[in-house]
């Protein structure tokens, strides 16, 4: 279950730097406690700095990519420096490095060693990037990812159980494959898989619950949403005690196991659930929506966790969005970029244009990015 915070916290990036990191060699934006509009073409890097920020939130960051990848060709390592406003006049600091010749990341908090996890725990973020506007059309697990992802902003040990969860059920197949016959060590994974299997969609319910009311009371011109899961474990803990949904999974394990032999993975668990998004306009499932819809829903279900996390926690995640006002038509935009600044979180957007419904606005620092670097714009 989620906790409810009373007190409000900061959590707005005071500065960023970037050193051998993508294409950029060394860069750096000191946006203070405003949001951030960065312009440029296309492969001048606007993604990159995005990317150096949501790894301190999710370890393979926005583009879902190899530390590896994300150092400069020319470089071994990279290396990031943020500056973290937690409180009024209170800052934290924040560095995190990868070394591609001894493969090692490293995350220092206030100068002193910390695990890579911490600073999940400490910069909750949200965002929208191109590709996760393909999770309706694409597979289960995307969409599976895509929750999970969510539910972890709201508590960060989801992400330790999924692990854990997912060194189980490899070390169950191996040994069915194996065909070892130990059938304690197989029974202990089996009911170490139902408790974990509960443990996860009880925790995606949590989340469910905490959406629906903001869901349904949307950006004006963007879709209300409903959103369920199909035939999966969250269905039988809507209906049945959890204790029986754990003793039901741990039996299906058991009468399964020579099929899980032969086809290796597992018929049942939590990683068989399925997303169901509706959109209430139109009463379509987000799968059959046009590619325009689909990220209008996406959009939605960002923003709405946004203001459950802030309503449960009593803190504004940092929210990053790359290219997401294209294709948008004006009216969409202009509603968009009211709600972001009523929900009070810092935002980081990157577009290839000069939008004109920005100018004018309060509480942006606008950076035009070239080839030759970054201009502070006003």
């Amino acid at each position: 279950m989620f906790n409810k915070v009373e007190k409000e916290d900061y959590n707005f990036i005071k500065s960023l730097r970037i050193r051998s990191f993508r294409t950029h060699n060394d860069i750096m934006l000191e946006p203070g406690k405003s949001s951030v509009l960065i312009v440029g073409s296309n492969g001048v890097g606007k993604t990159s700095i995005l990317e150096a920020i949501s790894i301190f939130s999710y370890g393979k960051g926005i583009r879902n990519a190899k530390f590896y990848d994300m150092i400069n060709k020319e470089k071994n390592s990279f290396l990031i420096d943020l500056q973290l406003y937690i409180r009024e006049n209170i800052i934290m600091e924040y560095q995190t490095s990868f070394n591609k010749l001894n493969k090692t990341r490293k995350l220092m908090i206030n100068d002193k060693e910390n695990k890579v996890n911490n600073s999940r725990r400490d910069i909750p973020m949200l965002w929208i990037a191109p590709y996760t506007e393909k999770i309706f059309s694409g597979a289960a697990s995307l969409r599976r990812s895509f929750i999970d992802k969510l539910v972890n902003t709201f508590d960060n040990t989801h992400s330790i159980r999924l692990n854990e969860y997912e060194k189980n059920i490899k070390q169950r197949a191996k040994l069915l494959k194996d065909n070892l016959n130990d059938i304690n060590w197989i029974e202990t994974l089996e009911k170490q898989l139902s408790q974990l299997s509960v443990a996860i969609c009880s925790a995606r319910l949590d989340l469910m619950d905490r959406l629906s009311f903001h869901l349904q009371n949307s950006v004006v011109s963007f879709p209300k949403l409903e959103i369920g899961f199909i035939d999966s474990i969250e269905t039988q803990l809507m209906q049945k005690p959890a204790i029986d949904v754990e003793g039901n999974l741990k039996e299906e394990l058991s009468a399964n196991r020579e099929v899980d032999r032969l086809l290796g993975g597992s018929r049942v668990g939590c990683h068989k659930t399925d997303l169901m998004v509706k959109n209430l306009q139109n009463n379509l499932s987000a799968e059959l929506c046009s590619s325009g819809e689909q990220k209008s829903i996406l959009i939605s279900l960002v923003l709405s966790a946004a203001a459950a996390f802030m309503q449960y926690t009593k803190k504004s995640p940092i929210i990053l969005l790359d290219e997401v006002f294209t294709h948008l038509d004006l009216q969409k935009k202009c509603c968009l970029l009211e709600k972001l600044v009523d929900l009070e979180s810092q935002i980081w957007i990157t577009a290839t244009e000069n939008e004109k419904f920005f100018q004018n606005k309060k509480n942006f620092c606008y950076h035009h990015l070239t080839e030759n670097g970054l201009q502070n714009v006003y």
